[in-house]
């Protein structure tokens, strides 16, 4: 009896434990299988993928090492290992500073709660996504927790990843309506736009979301097979719609599901986003606050700074500067989303060609996470109290960290001068 097959029956065994029927004299015989169409019935799935990889193994002289990789060769492996780590640190640090700013005491309005909740959707997006550009490397997809970790996560995180992108797309068309009905109407919008419906816009937009992508978690069954040995797991998916013992029904509700994410997850936020901007262009053309930077020029230039804005007047050309913010995110929304949904159509009219599962998709993919990325750039760039707001606030952090670890005075008077800048230090670190 061989050890090395023993083993390998063994371990694939403890791993498998339904394919152990079709071992005879510590072989893997695919003979032993009923008759059925190839990896078209869950029953049988493990048995066909074990089979694909004792064939793989046989066309490659023994040598299965190909198999240990946990992201496709090629183009995904260039993108994965060279281009994702630099979008994750920067897009995480940048949402954060986001965050940080649009969520301080003087930038709190219904605009920047739910472009707070829209870096929150981009952080976990790309937290979502981590695990996955981690199995390029050797010591990560060489892991037998990492690997099994991977294989059964992989629905969730496909499930997450449209989460993400759905509350995103239905968050920019709330930021969008805020905008308009902000500069159309600005004492009118204030008093029945609260803070509190925001947040329950919020919830809703979660909740149905969730109710829209929720089927991606059923969409995909893996086989599974033991390779290198019986020392490592490798699992292939397979779309439900292929298996022939997966209920009628559910193959129904998930084809359903997926034309309404296509509707209400895309082209609605996507047809919405567009009229709202365009009517939110239209009303800042039209609007006679555009008068507002010429005239204050012409009152620098007599040295007459005794001018003064009303209340209404100083909100309205607030609300003027965030809606070029807006439009600049909503810009790339479009440039950076919208390609995005290519694989996924042809995904519903079953097109499945080679150069969209190669090029197409890692592509898409990557260029929607360069948007997500990008969003930090837009507000930096087009906002100029974004940016004196962020330095402030730099400045402080800075400040604290020199004046709570400086030395303190003498008694007397310098002493309690020092204090109470400490102390006022340390308040602004707190806040």
């Amino acid at each position: 009896m061989d050890p090395i097959a023993s083993a390998y029956m063994s371990a694939t065994c403890d791993l498998i434990p339904n394919i152990c029927q079709y071992f005879m004299d510590d072989e893997f015989n695919a003979t032993l299988i009923p008759k059925h169409e190839w990896m078209q019935s869950e029953e049988f799935l493990n048995a066909d993928v074990t089979k694909w990889v004792e064939k793989f193994r046989r066309d490659n002289d023994g040598d299965d090492s190909a198999l240990l990789t946990l992201v496709p060769p090629g183009l995904y492996v260039i993108l994965n290992k060279y281009v994702f780590p630099f979008q994750f640190c920067f897009g995480v640090i940048g949402n954060v500073l986001n965050l940080c700013v649009l969520l301080s005491r003087n930038m709190r309005n219904e605009a920047n709660i739910l472009l707070s909740a829209m870096a929150i959707c981009d952080i976990i997006l790309l937290f979502t996504m981590l695990p996955g550009s981690l199995g390029v490397w050797y010591p990560v997809y060489m892991s037998d927790w990492f690997r099994s970790f991977i294989f059964k996560s992989a629905t969730w995180t496909i499930f997450l990843a449209n989460f993400c992108s759905c509350i995103t797309s239905w968050l920019i068309l709330g930021v969008s309506v805020e905008r308009y009905m902000g500069i159309r109407s600005p004492i009118h919008f204030r008093y029945h736009w609260r803070t509190s419906r925001v947040f329950f816009l919020i919830f809703s937009i979660v909740l149905g979301s969730f109710f829209l992508t929720f089927f991606h978690t059923i969409e995909y069954k893996y086989g599974y097979a033991m390779i290198r040995n019986g020392t490592k797991l490798y699992g292939s998916p397979v779309n439900v719609d292929n298996l022939v013992d997966v209920p009628t029904w559910v193959k129904k509700m998930i084809n359903i599901f997926k034309v309404l994410q296509v509707v209400f997850g895309v082209v609605i936020p996507t047809i919405g986003i567009f009229i709202f901007n365009m009517l939110i262009v239209y009303m800042l053309r039209k609007s006679e606050y555009f008068n507002f930077r010429s005239a204050e020029t012409k009152d620098e230039q007599s040295k007459d700074f005794s001018r003064k804005y009303s209340d209404l007047e100083i909100r309205q050309k607030r609300d003027i500067k965030v809606t070029f913010t807006v439009l600049a995110i909503i810009c790339c929304y479009f440039v950076t989303h919208i390609p995005s949904v290519l694989p996924f159509v042809l995904e519903l009219f079953n097109l499945h060609p080679d150069w969209v599962k190669v090029y197409a998709i890692p592509i898409a993919s990557s260029w929607l996470i360069t948007g997500k990325v990008a969003n930090f750039v837009l507000f930096c760039m087009s906002s100029v109290y974004f940016r004196r707001r962020l330095k402030e606030m730099i400045r402080g952090r800075v400040s604290c960290g020199f004046d709570c670890t400086g030395p303190v005075g003498g008694v007397g008077g310098p002493a309690k001068k020092e204090t109470q800048n400490v102390d006022r230090w340390v308040v602004r670190c707190v806040i």
